[in-house]
């Protein structure tokens, strides 16, 4: 019977140890699925710590630029405020006014000097001063909006003789630039009322844009390159080849400023963010306004260019004269020059005195304010010492006495 019951007890033992160790391997399954899961969320937690770390870094570092740049900013504002106060007292407007009146000076003497002693040198000494002049008053103009200015004709032959002098010397063309130069160029010294203001780089520059032109083409029509850049051999010319060779030049140029001016900038202009000459003679040239304000405003412009070319055909009529006589050209060089010279007298006896007149007046009023702002202060100070005290600065006293004694 004992014998009989042995195997089945031991089959149910051995199906409770299956059984447990089934179990157990199930809870080491799941303890081993638990480990792993963790260690895979610590990684994920550890590649989001270093997520939000490179992005807080990022942060902290464009926050760090931002405020360099701005400490870069403000310094440079610190300065900039700094150099143009010490630029608007009256003592360096002194020395920069001295300084340039010497400099201007000295160039008249130095550019007569090889003008007169070296007149082959003078087309190379035109040029050395082009690019610095040309340049500078380019930066000037931007920053007021105003460069359209230099898109004008004289521009336009300055440019032109530069290309005669370096790339391209012919007869016809050597004409056309001649009588533009010596034309409507040279007679703009009246017309825009140019003078010779030795401490003004702009009004110098101006001078220089509407007076050289004319004295390189003297020296090279009667020094350099004499009856070589003659159409003809008598180096006769007519007053069409004059007025019509030129006014080719002239209408290239009016089609192009027309196109630049009214049509693709015309937005621009329109919100007074530019001033071109036209606008200016509108403005302030009273001539201009008689002549325009008769008519519809749409037709200003067209106006405009139509006496501006009955003006160039004027100017242009004494050219033929000046290319055929040496002494034509020169009294028409030097009349000029000393019309520059008068406006020039006008500006230093008339304006300058007026105004310094007028900053003294103004230096005298604000010492006196500061001199009255003084004396009020000191009153005030001199009152205050002497008025009687008050209640509840007598109490005070009062009680600091008892505690002394």
């Amino acid at each position: 019977m004992t014998n009989k019951e042995l195997p089945s007890t031991s089959s149910s033992e051995e199906g409770v140890i299956e059984a447990t160790l089934d179990q157990f391997g199930d809870e080491l399954d799941d303890a081993f699925n638990d480990s792993f899961d963790r260690l895979e969320l610590s990684v994920k937690s550890m590649d989001g710590v270093k997520e939000v770390l490179e992005i807080e870094k990022e942060k902290l570092a464009k926050i760090f630029y931002r405020g360099k740049t701005n400490l870069k900013t403000k310094a440079k504002v610190i300065i900039e405020e700094e150099i143009t106060k010490k630029m608007g007292t009256h003592e360096f407007q002194t020395f920069m006014t001295k300084l340039a009146f010497l400099i201007g000076v000295f160039g008249l003497i130095f550019s007569e000097a090889v003008f007169l002693t070296r007149p082959y040198w003078f087309p190379k000494y035109y040029t050395l001063c082009y690019f610095p002049l040309i340049g500078i008053r380019y930066y000037i103009y931007k920053r007021q909006n105003h460069h359209y200015f230099m898109l004008d004709f004289c521009y336009w032959v300055n440019s032109l003789l530069m290309i005669f002098i370096y790339l391209y010397q012919n007869p016809l063309f050597f004409l056309m630039v001649f009588a533009s130069a010596n034309g409507p160029v040279l007679t703009s010294i009246s017309f825009w009322r140019n003078s010779m203001v030795f401490h003004s780089l702009d009004k110098i520059t101006s001078l220089y844009i509407h007076l050289f032109p004319a004295m390189v083409t003297y020296v090279l029509r009667w020094n350099i390159l004499g009856n070589s850049m003659c159409l003809m051999p008598d180096c006769r010319v007519s007053f069409a080849q004059t007025i019509g060779f030129s006014m080719v030049l002239y209408f290239i140029w009016q089609l192009f400023y027309f196109i630049k001016t009214e049509i693709i900038n015309e937005s621009r202009r329109n919100k007074n963010e530019l001033m071109t000459s036209f606008i200016w003679q509108k403005r302030h040239n009273k001539m201009s306004k008689i002549l325009l304000g008769r008519f519809p405003e749409k037709y200003h412009i067209y106006l405009y260019m139509f006496y501006q070319s009955i003006y160039h055909c004027l100017t242009m009529l004494p050219v033929k004269f000046m290319f055929q006589y040496r002494i034509v050209h020169s009294i028409a060089i030097i009349f000029q020059i000393l019309v520059s010279v008068r406006n020039g007298a006008s500006f230093y006896f008339d304006f300058v005195p007026t105004k310094s007149i007028f900053s003294q007046q103004k230096r005298q009023q604000i010492e006196k304010q500061k001199l009255l702002r003084k004396k009020a202060k000191r009153y005030e100070e001199k009152n205050s010492e002497q008025r009687e005290p008050t209640e509840f600065e007598k109490l005070i006293d009062s009680q600091f006495e008892n505690h002394k004694k």
